[in-house]
């Protein structure tokens, strides 16, 4: 075991700390009728806590984070808390559901980072993983992060498909055309003749 200074046990507080602000933040946000029935609170529950909270935090009592990895992964986890919180706010009150649950949004939602590309949410998730990659570099930290982003494109696929198949399928086929999954859409336009 090994003492962090004051800067890594910091950034180690917080790294593992984001994945109890995800559980605490997402129970306050997502609607649900019956915690029972809805199985994404206990995926994301588990994952939160027993692939990012406790694993981080252990390991980060072993090994020392590289200053480089430590700067890299605090913005990095800044990045996915501010995506992650901005899709929260943007969301709050239009009854976006959990994952692998049945509900679906009263209205498509294009504001926000919603604008640009279609899981703010799960890309926020995604990052924190990452950013725990990076400060602790580690066979288990990529196989964590491999396992999450799996998890989390599964979701983003499974609300899709929810979508898909609801009243809002038509307008939410447009949207798809227009973002992307996680990232933005760039569209190239190609310069007519004579330009």
């Amino acid at each position: 075991m090994i003492v962090p200074t004051v800067p890594q046990g910091l950034l180690l507080f917080l790294l593992g700390g984001v994945f109890l602000y995800f559980l605490q933040a997402g129970s306050r946000t997502f609607y649900y009728t019956d915690s029972a029935s809805e199985p994404g609170a206990t995926v994301g529950q588990l994952s939160f806590l027993v692939t990012g909270t406790i694993p981080t935090w252990f390991l980060g009592l072993h090994q020392a984070i590289p200053s480089s990895n430590g700067i890299a992964a605090a913005l990095l986890l800044t990045l996915s808390v501010t995506v992650y919180e901005w899709a929260r706010q943007t969301i709050w009150g239009r009854r976006f559901g959990l994952g692998w649950g049945e509900q679906v949004p009263d209205a498509l939602c294009a504001t926000g980072p919603y604008r640009y590309i279609r899981h703010p949410i799960y890309l926020g998730y995604q990052l924190a993983f990452l950013a725990a990659l990076i400060a602790l570099p580690h066979w288990s930290t990529a196989a964590i992060f491999l396992v999450n982003a799996a998890l989390f494109t599964y979701a983003a696929l499974d609300d899709e498909r929810k979508l898909a198949a609801s009243p809002l399928a038509a307008d939410y086929a447009a949207y798809r055309e227009r973002t992307g999954m996680f990232l933005p859409k760039f569209r190239v336009t190609a310069a007519g003749p004579g330009r």
